[in-house]
């Protein structure tokens, strides 16, 4: 698969790699976790100025910028989003440019989508000629799933009257120059669980004199395995993962606890689904703890809904990374049981969300990994596409 195009707008923007490249291993080396995204909102607003943004706002939600491009004839006004923050992990990509603080990294690649947001901007800074008005989203906390919800509460699309929003995520599931497209349901909503059974510790040699939690807990959790395998229907896809149980204290293995924790997440595509699942939980929970005389804390958050993929905006972004990238760069693919907090724009506007081709030889492990590193070659072709795309929008809608 080519990594070049003759695309008139990949051409525009291939001088600029080199230096969009600078700027993502700078954010790389220097990840900012959640809302605390000063710094890189920083080195944004000063890019956007020395390429003549005038518009560009901060106040709709800590650690956020919002950079505005009017073009030359009336219009809509459409959105590009790119989510910048870090994760709370160590970063073992080997590179010069592997994170200088201690416990955070870019594993999820989010530095590479700041970077290819810029680069958007940049484009529609210097060619002006479109309807209407680009509204470039820089957006902070996607990994607390509080970012988008936080712009949204604020009323970002409200000021900018924002019609539609456009968001690309690098993978390494697909080849470098590609890009994935799903129609309609294309992540899951994300839930979290969190229990506390608590029952009466003692001594381990005198367990008739204690409530133990553990065996209680340790029935819980295998009866919420029987959720999905016998109370979904199986055409329907859902995931629970009990992820955390703790209980006592390694070292003291004569103590029997007081208590035992669990934490754990859920995944559907579907409110009756997600509905079915929290009542069983329950059920489950409610029942096994009395029959066993312990106290049950059971707290369930709904977190984030599912991202669902315009159909229309979808078959045109597939179109614009064709024209961009070429013949066999496209694919439309399966869901994905991770969710995206892109999800909170799409229960107001139509949208799509899109995956990037990230994978070579040097650019292989998944995304979460201690050792990942987003691959900039992918960067040009990237900022093509969404730029095509919104072009093509703007001119639909205008």
């Amino acid at each position: 698969m080519a990594h070049v195009s003759s695309h008139p707008i990949y051409q525009a923007i291939a001088p600029w790699a080199d230096e969009l490249t600078a700027i993502r291993r700078d954010f790389h080396q220097h990840p900012e976790e959640g809302h605390a995204t000063q710094r890189t909102c920083g080195i944004i607003c000063e890019k956007l100025r020395e390429w003549g943004v005038e518009e560009i706002d901060s106040s709709l939600c800590e650690g956020s910028v919002v950079a505005v491009i009017n073009g030359t004839r009336p219009g809509p006004t459409v959105a590009v989003r790119g989510d910048m923050d870090c994760l709370p992990m160590p970063d073992t990509c080997g590179q010069p440019w592997q994170s200088q603080n201690p416990g955070k990294a870019h594993s999820c690649g989010h530095d590479g989508h700041a970077t290819y947001l810029l680069g958007v901007a940049r484009y529609f800074q210097t060619y002006r000629d479109f309807p209407g008005r680009v509204v470039c989203v820089f957006q902070p906390a996607e990994e607390k799933a509080s970012g988008a919800a936080r712009l949204m509460e604020n009323g970002l699309v409200e000021k900018y009257d924002i019609k539609e929003i456009y968001g690309a995520h690098g993978d390494n599931k697909f080849e470098l120059g590609t890009f994935g497209f799903k129609v309609g349901a294309m992540q899951a909503s994300c839930d979290a669980f969190y229990l506390k059974v608590t029952g009466h510790g003692g001594h381990g040699a005198r367990p008739h004199l204690t409530l133990d939690p553990i065996p209680t807990t340790t029935e819980i959790v295998n009866a919420l395995q029987t959720i999905v395998s016998r109370r979904v229907d199986p055409m329907e896809p859902a995931v629970l993962s009990v992820c955390s149980i703790n209980a006592g204290s390694y070292p003291a293995m004569n103590v029997v606890p007081t208590e035992c924790t669990v934490s754990g997440t859920v995944r559907t595509f579907s409110v009756e689904v997600q509905d079915l699942i929290e009542r069983k939980m329950r059920d489950i929970i409610t029942h096994t703890a009395e029959m066993n005389e312990c106290e049950a804390e059971f707290i369930y958050r709904r977190l984030l809904g599912p991202v669902r993929n315009d159909k229309e905006i979808t078959e045109e972004a597939e179109r614009a990374a064709c024209e961009v990238a070429g013949d066999g760069s496209t694919q439309f693919i399966d869901a994905y049981m991770g969710s995206e907090d892109f999800a909170e724009y799409l229960k107001k506007v139509p949208g799509t969300m899109i995956r990037i081709g990230v994978r070579d030889a040097e650019h292989n492990v998944s995304v979460h990994n201690s050792g990942y590193d987003y691959n900039d070659k992918a960067t040009p072709m990237a900022v093509a596409m969404l730029c095509n795309l919104t072009l093509k929008r703007l001119e639909k809608l205008a």
